[in-house]
């Protein structure tokens, strides 16, 4: 399944989740509605006939008593018609509200029987025994008023009954229609947390993947949806395929490197030894022309060794095939060298040079002198003599704090931009124009890789024409581990 059918379905039965219980309240509030409107029309026509019929009663009894002094044919005539639509009102009100209607059914009978009594004694001439069958009907009348006032609170009663059923069906409509929507809520956050995961979980990896590719581990990883059908895992397989290419690209830089250095280093170094030669009138004594020739030619021939030098270092390291000698160096010797090996270029150039060694330094560390002096030292004092300005000043401070040596390099020279700053121990960057015609951009990434093989850091505080400081820390081994390392190895056991 694509991630678009994926997401379609996941709206499409979104969508059903929430319509389901919104159809459900819709149809409730639909009956509620119909239930309302029937009863209120059922209401309205009972109270309608209930006050029709009291008046049909209460006119038949006016009639009934103005009868019994004119004795006109058309009173006669309404009497009867009354207590017909009485009657008929009363069936009406019976088939609203069966049950409720005996009482008023018998009285009107009885009131139909005793006016036709009268109105048969009328019309005989016997108005005495007329009058007295009319006192008859008055507690009839009564009665029946009686009978009316009860059947409206019968009617009234019914009315809210209905309207608490209503409310019921109300209440519990409201309350399912709360309890379905809770449940598709859930429902839909389930299905969302779902697809959510479906999609970025894999795309979170995806990422952290992409992110070590472009920090150089071209290792392909194994927590990848491979196998979905999905554009995901489609992704994901371009994205294996292209990492394991770029692994093996990486490998053919590192051997080409390796080789091109090694197969370099030979002419570079026949080169150097006829200069050498050649400046030592072995080949006749050179002229002083031709002495400055062979100088420029011998300068770049120690450049080109240390450019060698370091793509040899890079390579090994990239091949984790650059190994230390460990071994107990003595911190003292180690600045006394350097002072010695670059007072002469900084008197050159006309800088102040100055070596520090505080009385808080240990004595010993556990380290490869070698590649501390020429690869860390080395890199970071030349980088410091080639960008400090003649009259400028570069300091080498080194102490020691708890179980660590720690020193820095120090210069008044050109210094580095803020923006540039965290990235100056990557491979091949270089900082400012100067820099990229002198040097490939090695020595400070090849200085970092041999401080953190010793298990220490190093970083730098810079601010531009302000001059730079790189801080190196390293820690100090127990004594006796010194001891024992110096004497498993012992005296020139390093292969260069």
């Amino acid at each position: 399944m694509t991630v678009r059918s994926r997401l379609i379905l996941t709206i499409a039965g979104i969508s059903v989740l929430l319509a389901v219980p919104a159809i459900y309240g819709a149809s409730r509030l639909a009956a509620l509605r119909d239930i309302a409107r029937e009863q209120q029309a059922r209401y309205a026509r009972s109270f309608l006939m209930l006050g029709r019929l009291q008046a049909t009663l209460e006119e038949a009894d006016r009639l009934t008593r103005s009868y019994l002094v004119t004795t006109a044919p058309d009173q006669r005539l309404a009497i009867e018609r009354s207590l017909r639509q009485g009657q008929s009102l009363v069936d009406s009100l019976q088939r609203a509200h069966p049950g409720n209607t005996g009482a008023i059914t018998s009285r009107l009978v009885r009131i139909d029987s005793v006016s036709r009594q009268v109105i048969a004694l009328m019309a005989a001439g016997d108005a005495t025994g007329a009058s007295a069958e009319f006192e008859q009907l008055k507690p009839q009348f009564a009665a029946v008023q009686q009978d009316l006032n009860e059947l409206a609170g019968v009617v009234e009663q019914s009315s809210n009954r209905d309207m608490r059923e209503a409310q019921r069906i109300s209440d519990a409509g409201l309350g399912t229609t709360l309890l379905a929507l809770g449940g598709s809520l859930l429902v839909v956050v389930l299905i969302g947390s779902w697809t959510t995961g479906a999609i970025t979980v894999p795309l979170r990896r995806l990422r952290g993947s992409m992110a070590a590719v472009a920090g150089g581990d071209f290792v392909v990883p194994e927590n990848l949806p491979y196998r979905r059908g999905d554009e995901v895992g489609d992704l994901a397989r371009s994205f294996s395929s292209m990492t394991q290419q770029l692994a093996k690209l990486d490998q053919m830089k590192a051997e080409f490197m390796s080789i091109a250095t090694h197969e370099l280093k030979t002419p570079i170094n026949v080169i150097a030894g006829y200069t050498e030669l050649m400046e030592e009138g072995v080949y006749d004594e050179p002229t002083p022309r031709q002495k400055e020739a062979l100088e420029s030619v011998h300068e770049q021939t120690v450049v080109l060794t240390r450019l060698v030098n370091q793509l040899l270092d890079i390579s090994r390291l990239e091949a984790g095939g650059l190994t230390l000698e460990m071994e107990e160096v003595v911190v003292r010797e180690l600045f006394s060298t350097v002072e010695r090996s670059f007072s002469v270029l900084a008197r050159r150039k006309g800088i102040n040079f100055t070596v520090d060694v505080d009385e808080s330094t240990p004595p010993v560390i556990r380290g490869d002198s070698d590649r501390l002096r020429d690869q860390v030292l080395g890199n970071l004092l030349t980088n410091a003599l080639k960008f400090t300005p003649e009259g400028g000043t570069v300091q080498v401070r080194a102490w020691g704090q708890r179980d660590e040596l720690r020193f820095e390099v120090s210069d008044t020279g050109v210094g580095i931009p803020q923006d540039q700053l965290p990235y100056i121990f990557d491979k091949f960057y270089q900082v400012g124009a100067q820099a990229r015609s002198t040097g490939a951009g090695l020595g400070l990434a090849i200085a970092r890789e041999i401080v953190e093989e010793h298990g220490g850091s190093i970083d730098a505080t810079s601010s531009e024409s302000e001059g730079a400081t790189f801080r190196i820390t390293l820690p100090v081994a127990p004594v006796d581990e010194l001891s024992m390392e110096a004497s498993a190895v012992g005296p020139g056991a390093k292969n260069h």
